[in-house]
């Protein structure tokens, strides 16, 4: 597929809901009856193009359009009312910038041109410029420059002519460069030698003053270098390059070594510190068990001091209420059990004292090694940052002088060398006579461009069901399709001539898709089956039509198409199967959208 395609024509109006149809990256088909607003949809995306005609008028309530593209590195919008000569552009890609953009070039401009945008969308970047005429002017590379290889409106479809090269003949040198700049990426600039001849003068004035300012300008450098390699006569330089490149390897490597030992000593580090966590943790749960103990012995205490408390209180023999006798009870004793428990208990705790001083001497010990490998990390960090990496620097630093003396030196011997030969050649240079050499564009479409052009034409004429076909070839003179051996403008009436030019319009859309450097992948035909619509005798049989429309569907990697046909006379096929859009107006002969404006008839 082709790096972007447009998803959405939109027109606007004060009032006025939104007209707004939606396309796919493959085929688009927008098929209506007459008066629909067919054409006025791609009308409306020449107008986004950059054309001076309206697309519709106002008196419909529309008076602003709006195109979003998408390309693989985000979406842009662009946006143009009526009678304005600039386009607004949001865009979420970041080497295309939001802002008002101006239609065209002009002088002291604020404005950058949209010019720019499109180019951008092709990946071409800069202000590219091409040649305009046979004398080598130039002029700026633009998107209407290329407006024919990417759009066919409905009164050309039936031209004679090469529907391609545009009529005007100003313009034919202006669009066979820019077509030549999207095949290769050339702009000519090499042809300048063959110029007019006071551009030639004028140019080889320019370069002798040019090469006696730089020859001039040696001296005064030749002088300052002298002083700076003076400062090195003594010494070897390539021998000190190559004792500092080793020991910036040496150092590089000490610098590797302490690097790796700080990261090793980091995790001895963790790991005592994972040591250090423990014993606190230890410490803090000995802690906890030493209260729970001394909380037992003191209530042990308690109930043994309670105990022998009792035994001395007296034992009431007769009720103090009746005087009678009182039963004398058995009572047990806890005091022997008390103690037990009270002898386990401290054994426990005298046991717990012991075990919290070796784990107190753990953790003074691990604190002790933290501490050592902390400090040796420590004099390692130091060691790289105040020692070794200032090192590495500072050879890095002489390393660079030697080697901008080496440049310098160089520099010298090399501009030595060349300016009696450039001398030699200014006085060289031949006087230019009357007869300067043309640009003729034709001339570098190479035979590669011309067999590949002649395989597609039979190849496409062939899936198109072409009749009786035996030969078809692209003829450069004419830039057109020859078909048997005979020119389309000689043996083809309305009817043919409409389905050979879109043929023309296929080969060189696949040229551009498989072959070109750049690739516009946006092709828009309006009523390739123009003949119909005219009542022609001559229009291609049905087999023709159809095997062309099926041509559409199947090629669709080629990028976005958009076809713009009459409901009447379209084939009658699965279009949507394929992958194809179909956008259809009614005119209210049955249900479904009427036409692109909304309300209006």
């Amino acid at each position: 597929m082709s790096g972007f395609y447009i998803q959405s024509i939109t027109a606007h109006g004060s009032g006025k809901s939104d007209a707004i149809v939606s396309f796919g990256k493959g085929l688009n088909i927008i098929q209506g009856y007459s008066d629909t607003g067919k054409t006025c949809i791609v009308k409306c995306i020449d107008f986004i193009f950059g054309s001076s005609e309206k697309p519709f008028d106002k008196s419909t309530g529309y008076s602003r359009v709006t195109m979003r593209i998408v390309t693989p590195d985000g979406e842009v919008t662009l946006d143009r009312s009526i009678g304005k000569n600039q386009i607004q552009v949001e865009s979420d890609i970041p080497y295309i910038e939001n802002g008002s953009y101006d239609i065209g070039y002009k002088k002291n401009q604020k404005n950058p041109v949209i010019n720019s945008v499109w180019l951008k969308l092709l990946g071409i970047y800069g202000e590219p410029m091409i040649v305009k005429n046979s004398d080598f002017e130039k002029k700026h590379l633009t998107w209407r420059t290329l407006l024919n290889l990417i759009y066919i409106n409905e009164n050309d479809i039936g031209k004679s002519e090469s529907i391609i090269v545009p009529e005007q003949y100003t313009e034919k040198t202006s669009f066979l460069s820019a077509l030549l700049y999207l095949i290769s990426g050339r702009d000519f600039a090499e042809t300048d030698a063959q110029t007019k001849k006071e551009i030639r003068i004028a140019r080889r004035k320019a370069v002798e003053e040019y090469v006696n300012k730089q020859l001039s300008g040696i001296a005064d450098r030749k002088k300052v270098l002298a002083e700076q390699i003076a400062v090195f006569s003594d010494v070897d330089v390539e021998g000190e390059i190559a004792r500092i490149i080793a020991d910036i390897e040496e150092t590089d490597a000490a610098i590797t070594q302490a690097v790796n030992d700080s990261k090793e000593l980091l995790g001895q580090i963790m790991a005592v510190e994972e040591k250090a966590a423990e014993c606190a943790v230890l410490l803090s749960r000995y802690k906890a068990l030493k209260s729970q103990y001394t909380g037992d012995i003191r209530r042990l205490t308690f109930i043994v001091e309670g105990e022998v408390e009792y035994q001395s209180v007296p034992h009431s023999a007769k009720c103090p209420f009746c005087d009678g006798k009182m039963p004398v009870h058995d009572r047990k004793s806890y005091i022997e059990a008390s103690r037990a428990e009270l002898t386990r208990i401290i054994a426990q705790l005298n046991g717990l004292s012991e075990t919290e001083t070796d784990v107190q001497k753990e953790q003074a010990d691990i604190e002790a090694e933290l501490t050592a490998l902390c400090a040796k990390r420590t004099d390692i960090e130091t060691l790289i940052s105040e020692q070794l990496r200032p090192k590495a620097d500072a050879l890095q630093d002489t390393l660079k002088n030697y080697r901008a003396y080496i440049r310098l030196k160089h520099e010298m011997d090399v501009i030595d060398s060349f300016s009696d030969s450039w001398t030699t050649d200014l006085r060289e240079l031949p006087e230019e006579g009357d007869n300067t050499l043309k640009y003729h564009p034709k001339e570098y479409f190479d035979d590669a461009f011309l067999a590949s052009m002649d395989s597609y034409a039979k190849s496409i004429l062939e899936e198109c069901n072409y009749e009786n076909l035996t030969s078809a070839r692209f003829n450069l003179t004419d830039f057109d399709i020859e078909v048997n051996g005979g020119k389309k403008s000689t043996n083809h009436g309305k009817g043919y001539r409409a389905f050979l030019n879109t043929v023309v319009a296929l080969m060189f859309r696949r040229y551009l898709a498989k072959d070109a450097k750049y690739k516009p992948g946006l092709l828009i035909i309006d009523t390739p089956l123009l003949g119909l619509d005219q009542g022609v005798d001559d229009a291609a049989p049905e087999s023709m039509r159809t095997a062309l429309f099926k041509y559409f569907m199947n090629n669709q990697v080629e990028g976005q198409m958009i076809v713009v046909e009459n409901l009447d006379h379209i084939p009658n096929l699965d279009y949507t199967t394929s992958g194809a859009t179909v956008i259809t107006f009614t005119k209210g002969r049955f249900e479904g959208r009427y036409g692109f404006l909304n309300d209006v008839y």
